[in-house]
């Protein structure tokens, strides 16, 4: 598909993801820009419902809620025709460029009678907006305004008048603003915060962790020793279960139950032993964090792992898997990402990618965190330097969310 696609979660006070919402762009924005269109070439389509039909919603969020951006045009279109997923899920998100006339308003209430929800951002006046208003149930703010004299003003006469909205709380960059603004305002948030490592003071690695970063440097060697793996997780209980129930479920398909460590590492062999344990300790190492850091450290390993061919380095796929794994290590174990790394005794070539921003894996870093930020202009002169496609980059992104959602139900 020629879309360039990204789920943002939106978290609640707790730190628990209630929704996400899609930033997106179709086609590539540089090579588009030279091509002649008419007014209202695909403007009634909606490239996102179209990928979530394809796709489904379970691959991007989980079966939790998307809030998917819509224009004027596609509010006058049948969206439940564009639509196969369950209509409690879908939130159309708007924006202050919507039309207050009757026949979009009426298309809201249809909608609305039909189990869809609406939500707006972008707006500057309450007054206008009120008929609109009126159907929404969300109202994004940007955090980065929050203070502004107009807007302050502002949120407050919309929560007085509309005390069923739920804020959206957009662009928190620390764990100190979301802190502050999950104290005092109800609602979701949306931000770096949660992959932002605290490291004010001195943070000391769990023997738990220890543990983990031991055995992950030991199945880096292309011929570790069974019984040393084993040793190391028979020591947490966590690891343990996750390996018996691998080795005893119907996929791997043994004749005879194991129930010894050493014989379910032997069984199973030095390849998958080294792909279940890269998998299983990037996510117990985040018990303590927010789930969404594992499943951002998990996507982002596959998505790099799935673009090295496209950066030309095919013989790469499994380095620049664990770079995306550690992309988040330094929140992960709360200490800046050179330590943290020092830890795992990642190669030189990662190191520099992640610490120094530098070296031959660094391109490809650097575009993963520039789509994930939904930075388009950039991606999109990126594609074509690096001879890519749109539909490469959908496809290697789509394959990592559906390979974390198959990791999931495992």
């Amino acid at each position: 598909m020629d879309l360039l696609i990204v789920p943002v979660p939106l978290f609640n006070k707790d730190m628990a993801v209630d929704a996400y919402y899609f930033r997106h762009q179709k086609g590539n924005d540089i090579l588009e820009a030279t091509k002649g269109t008419t007014l209202l070439d695909g403007a009634m389509n909606s490239p996102p419902l179209e990928m979530l039909n394809t796709v489904g919603l379970e691959a991007f969020t989980m079966g939790k809620p998307i809030f998917v951006p819509i224009n004027n045009f596609m509010l006058l279109a049948s969206l439940e025709n564009q639509c196969t997923q369950p209509a409690h899920n879908i939130i159309f998100l708007l924006d202050n460029n919507v039309k207050i006339e009757e026949p979009y308003i009426a298309n809201m209430k249809r909608l609305k009678n039909l189990g869809y929800r609406f939500g707006i951002q972008k707006i500057d006046q309450m007054e206008a907006y009120a008929d609109i208003l009126e159907q929404c149930s969300f109202i994004f703010y940007d955090h980065r305004l929050f203070d502004e004299p107009g807007q302050v003003q502002l949120r407050a006469d919309i929560e007085k008048r509309y005390r069923k909205l739920t804020c959206v709380y957009t662009h928190i960059n620390t764990m100190e603003q979301f802190g502050q603004l999950s104290q005092s305002h109800k609602g979701l948030y949306e931000g770096r915060f949660y992959r932002t490592p605290v490291t004010r003071g001195k943070h000391e690695v769990t023997p738990l962790q220890v543990n983990l970063i031991n055995l992950i440097n030991l199945v880096r060697d292309e011929n570790f020793e069974f019984d040393d793996v084993s040793k190391i997780i028979q020591r947490d209980t966590a690891l343990t279960i996750s390996l018996l129930r691998l080795v005893n479920s119907p996929f791997i398909g043994l004749r005879n139950k194991v129930k010894t460590i050493n014989h379910a590492v032997t069984m199973l062999g030095q390849t998958e032993v080294r792909k279940w344990i890269t998998t299983a300790v990037s996510r117990l190492l985040g018990t303590d964090k927010p789930s969404e850091i594992t499943r951002l450290s998990l996507v982002r390993a596959k998505f790099c792992e799935a673009l090295a061919s496209r950066f030309g380095l095919q013989k790469e796929a499994q380095s620049l898997f664990l770079m995306g794994l550690f992309s988040v290590l330094d929140a992960i174990l709360e200490m800046p990402m050179d330590e943290a790394l020092k830890l795992v005794h990642v190669s030189d070539s990662i190191y520099e990618a992640l610490v120094d921003n530098k070296g031959e894996y660094y391109p490809v870093y650097q575009f993963m965190m520039l789509y994930e930020s939904a930075d388009w202009k950039t991606v999109s002169r990126m594609l074509i330097l690096h001879d890519m496609t749109t539909e490469d980059v959908y496809n290697a992104y789509v394959e990592a969310l559906c390979w974390y959602g198959e990791l999931l139900n495992e």
